[in-house]
């Protein structure tokens, strides 16, 4: 089974919906995605043990975030492209989405926004010593919109910080050649997506009730 969550979205022709979970407010987005996966294993659309989680870019500053705050409510997750070390990334003015990025999240140097973006800075609040739900993180050495260090960092940070026992879970795979979209065409996208598919199926289905 499939959800989309479209957490703080447009809203249609009701833009006060988005901006009220932007900037000063973005952590209530954080926790609607966290509200919509308890809202399916509480109406049992899935088992509470099989839960798992897809971002994509800046999606995966939200999968991250709600993996920090509830690592238990995840059983795996993908995080493609991440944005994940969001503090240090909107303090170098000298990346290409960075200025565009404060309409969002807002601008670090100011003292509020720093210490608001700190708060759920997915990088920056890892838990010490917690079980992590297995994750499968992809990044492209060629992205001129993420970094690949920040996959590189979450990775690295993450085995350094979770419990021994789940740190072999996460997994960094890194794309060479590719950019931010995974460039390769439509065969390419059916082979990634082919792989990601074959890797929640290893994952949860070894998930025993």
């Amino acid at each position: 089974m499939f959800a989309f969550a479209d957490v703080r979205g447009g809203a249609g022709n009701n833009p006060s919906w988005h901006r009220s979970g932007s900037g000063l407010k973005k952590l209530n987005s954080i926790h609607d995605f966290v509200s919509c996966g308890e809202y399916l294993i509480s109406e049992g659309f899935i088992h509470r043990n099989k839960l798992s989680a897809l971002g994509i870019s800046a999606g995966s500053l939200l999968v991250g975030a709600a993996i920090n705050m509830c690592p238990e409510l995840f059983r795996a997750a993908i995080l493609k492209v991440p944005f994940l070390d969001v503090l240090k990334s909107l303090l170098d003015p000298s990346l290409p989405l960075t200025t565009l990025d404060y309409e969002e999240f807002g601008n670090p140097q100011t003292q509020s926004y720093f210490e608001y973006i700190l708060k759920y800075s997915p990088y920056d609040n890892i838990p010490q010593g917690v079980c992590c739900p297995s994750m499968l993180v992809s990044a492209s050495f060629n992205d001129s919109r993420v970094g690949v260090w920040e996959a590189a960092k979450w990775v690295a940070k993450m085995r350094d910080t979770a419990c021994s026992s789940c740190s072999s879970a996460v997994i960094l795979r890194t794309n060479i050649n590719g950019g931010h979209f995974q460039e390769g065409g439509r065969f390419t996208h059916c082979w990634e997506t082919a792989y990601e598919y074959a890797y929640l199926m290893k994952v949860v289905g070894a998930t025993e009730e």
